[in-house]
C-alpha cells in the first residue's frame, strides 16, 4: 500500500507578483516571534512518504511518544501510520482502522465527512480524542449536522477506539452541504477550539457570519477538561460571550466563511486561520496569543479586505486578514502551520499555507520592520487538503488524491 521513501520531482517557483497587505490593527500588531522573513529565500521540497489513502484530509500526532501518526480519511475512517517518526524504518499502516464512523457520516456533498481530529493534551493518560465530522441529517432537517464528539481508547487496546464511548459535544444543523469547517485543535491554553463554516450555499444567506449568537461561521472555544456525565464541556470564563447575552457562550471569534484549517504556532501561541473565500479572495487571519476574544473577521460584509455584501462598508469595524490572494492563483485556501522544526532553519517562524485547487504553497512571515510579507508561490501539482505537524515540528502536506508528503529543505 505504501511506497518506499523517495524524493519527489523538482518543484518550480512561479514568476508571479502577489500584493501583500500590512495592517496596523491592534488586534494583529505585535513583535515578530522569529528572525525576519525574506520572501526571496523561501524554498522547500516535498518527499512522498506514504500513499494509498482514500481522500485523506488530516494527519495528527497524539504526542504520546509512540511514534504513531493518525491519518483521517474523509469517508469516515482513521488509520494508524507508523515509521515516519523516531528512528525511521519501514512505513506501514495498521490493517484495522483506529476509528470507523462510516455508518454515521454524511458524504452527499463533496465537503462533508470526517474532517478533523485532536488528541487530548493528556492523551497518554486519559485516552481521550476529539473529532469533527458531518453527521447524517436528523429530524431537524438540513444537509447534516456539524458535529464535535469525544471518544475514548478501547480498554486494553491503544490502537482502537471504543465506538460506544462517543459523547456529542456540539451538534449544529447545517442548512447546506458545503462550508462545514470541521477542524478541531487544542490551543496552548488547554481549551479545545473548533471551526464551523457559515452554513453553506453562497454569500451566507442566513447571515450567520455576522451573528455571534450562531455557532456557524465561528471559531468555538470549549473547556473539555471540566466536564461530567451530564455536562460534556464548560465555558471558559474569559470567552467573550460567556454570559450568553451578546452572543453564544461557546463563540471565541466570528465573521468567518469556512475556516477549513486553523492552527497554533507551537512557539508563540498565535492562531492562524485559513478562511476560504467566496468568488474573489482567499485570506489568512491571525490573532496573537493572549488576544481578547470576540474578534469579528468580517464575513459576509467583507471578503478579505474588500467589501462584499455592503457597498461602502467600513473595513475598520473588522479584524483584517494578514494576507490574501485572488482567484487568479487558486480557489480555496488551505491553512497550514508556522514552521518550528529543525531541518529547515531558514523557515523558522514562517507560516506555510497553500491552495487546494492549484497546489500552490506560500510562505508568510514578518520582515525586519514587523510588516507581513508573502513569498512567491511554489507549485506542487497536488490537491492540498491539509497540512500537518508532528511532535518534532516536522510539517507535512496532504494530497486529497491519497498521498502524504513531508516538507524538506529545498535543493
Amino acid at each position: 500500500m505504501f511506497r518506499r521513501l523517495r524524493q519527489s520531482g523538482s518543484l518550480r517557483v512561479l514568476a508571479v507578483s502577489i500584493a501583500v497587505w500590512t495592517f496596523a490593527s491592534a488586534a494583529i500588531a505585535g513583535a515578530a516571534s522569529a528572525a525576519s522573513f525574506d520572501p526571496a529565500t523561501f524554498d522547500l521540497n516535498l518527499r512522498d512518504v506514504a500513499s494509498g489513502f482514500a481522500r485523506p484530509v488530516f494527519l495528527a500526532d497524539p504526542g504520546d511518544g509512540s511514534g504513531r501518526l493518525f491519518v483521517v480519511e474523509q469517508g469516515g475512517t482513521i488509520h494508524i501510520l507508523r515509521g515516519l517518526t523516531g528512528n525511521g524504518g519501514a512505513v506501514t499502516v495498521d490493517p484495522e482502522p483506529f476509528l470507523d464512523l462510516r455508518g454515521q457520516i454524511a458524504t452527499a456533498d463533496n465537503e462533508q465527512g470526517l474532517l478533523g481530529l485532536a488528541f487530548s493534551p493528556n492523551f497518554a493518560n486519559d485516552g481521550e480524542l476529539y473529532v469533527g465530522y458531518t453527521a447524517l441529517p436528523g429530524s431537524e432537517g438540513g444537509a447534516g449536522n456539524n458535529t464535535v464528539a469525544r471518544f475514548h481508547i478501547a480498554a486494553g487496546n491503544p490502537n482502537q477506539v471504543d465506538p460506544a464511548s462517543e459523547e456529542i459535544l456540539i451538534s449544529v444543523v447545517d442548512p447546506f452541504g458545503n462550508h462545514n469547517g470541521g477542524n478541531v485543535m487544542f490551543g496552548p491554553d488547554g481549551y479545545l477550539y473548533a471551526g464551523l463554516g457559515d452554513g453553506g450555499a453562497g454569500g451566507d444567506p442566513f447571515g450567520n457570519g455576522q451573528n455571534p449568537h450562531a455557532l456557524l461561521g465561528s471559531l468555538l472555544r470549549l473547556d473539555v477538561t471540566n466536564h461530567s456525565d451530564d455536562v460534556p464541556y464548560t465555558i471558559p470564563p474569559d470567552n467573550p460571550f460567556a454570559d450568553g447575552v451578546n452572543g453564544a457562550p461557546e463563540v471565541w471569534a466570528y465573521g468567518l466563511r469556512n475556516p477549513w484549517r486553523f492552527s497554533f504556532d507551537r512557539a508563540s501561541g498565535d492562531v492562524y486561520i485559513g478562511d476560504v473565500g467566496q468568488n474573489r479572495i482567499e485570506e489568512i487571519d491571525m490573532l496573537p496569543d493572549g488576544s481578547k476574544g470576540g474578534a469579528n473577521f468580517g464575513w459576509n460584509v467583507m471578503e478579505g479586505t474588500s467589501c462584499y455584501a455592503v457597498e461602502g462598508c467600513d473595513p475598520s469595524l473588522f479584524v483584517p486578514p494578514v494576507a490574501e490572494y485572488t482567484h487568479e492563483f487558486g480557489c480555496s485556501v488551505t491553512g497550514g502551520y508556522v514552521y518550528r522544526g529543525d531541518s529547515i532553519p531558514a523557515l523558522d517562524g514562517v507560516y506555510l499555507f497553500g491552495d487546494y485547487c492549484t497546489g500552490l504553497i506560500w510562505g508568510l512571515g514578518r520582515d525586519a520592520d514587523g510588516a507581513w510579507r508573502m513569498s512567491e508561490p511554489i507549485e506542487t501539482g497536488l490537491n492540498i487538503s491539509s497540512f500537518a505537524e508532528d511532535a518534532n515540528g516536522t510539517l507535512y502536506a496532504i494530497d486529497l488524491g491519497g498521498g502524504i508528503y513531508r516538507i524538506e529543505p529545498g535543493e
